[in-house]
C-alpha cells in the first residue's frame, strides 16, 4: 500500500466529468506519479467542501456517516483504493471496532470524502498505482499556478477509457 494525498480536485459542471487526482506522499519530485480518478459532480463537491474545512450548519451525507461510525465505537483505520477494472476503481474502508477489523466495500469518491472529513490515512494499492498512474513532470523552479494550469490542460486531454487495463 502506498500512502497518497489529494494533489488536486477538478470539479466539472455536467456534462463535464470531475476528477480527483491522487499523488504518493513519499515520491521524490524527479519521479512523481499521479492517479486521476473520474468521479461524479456531487461526490466532487463533497470532497471539495471537506478539503475547504468549511463548517456546515447541518451534516452532509459523509459527516452523517462519520457520526454513525463513531457512535458505534468504531474508528476509521484507513481507506484503500485497492482495485481497478477497466476504468472503474474500487475502495475499501477499514474500520476498527472493539478489537475487530472490518472491511467495508465502497466507491473511491465516497471513501475519499470520508477520509478527508475524518483525517484518516488514504492509500492506493501498489498494483493499482503501477497500472493506472501517469508520470507527472514538474519543471524545475516552475510557478505552481502555471504548473497547475498545465496539469488541468493535461486532464482535459485524457478520458476514463485511457485507464482501461488491457491484458
Amino acid at each position: 500500500m502506498i500512502p497518497v494525498m489529494i494533489e488536486t480536485l477538478v470539479v466539472g459542471l455536467p456534462p463535464s466529468p470531475s476528477v480527483v487526482v491522487l499523488r504518493p506522499l513519499d515520491e521524490n519530485t524527479a519521479n512523481v506519479r499521479v492517479l486521476p480518478i473520474w468521479i461524479g459532480p456531487t461526490e466532487a463537491a463533497a470532497i471539495g467542501i471537506a478539503l475547504e474545512g468549511q463548517p456546515r450548519l447541518r451534516p452532509m451525507t459523509h459527516d452523517f456517516l462519520a457520526s454513525i461510525i463513531y457512535a458505534l465505537n468504531a474508528d476509521i483505520e484507513r481507506v484503500v483504493i485497492d482495485r481497478v477494472e477497466g476504468s472503474t476503481f474500487f475502495a475499501t474502508v477499514f474500520l476498527q471496532q472493539e478489537g475487530q477489523l472490518l472491511h467495508i466495500d465502497a466507491r473511491p469518491s465516497d471513501s475519499i470524502a470520508l477520509a478527508v472529513r475524518t483525517q484518516s490515512p488514504l492509500y492506493v494499492d501498489e498494483d493499482v498505482l503501477n497500472s493506472s498512474s501517469f508520470p507527472y513532470i514538474f519543471a524545475q523552479h516552475a510557478n505552481r499556478e502555471v504548473a497547475m494550469e498545465q496539469f488541468k490542460t493535461f486532464l482535459d486531454s485524457i478520458s476514463p477509457e485511457d485507464f482501461e487495463v488491457t491484458e
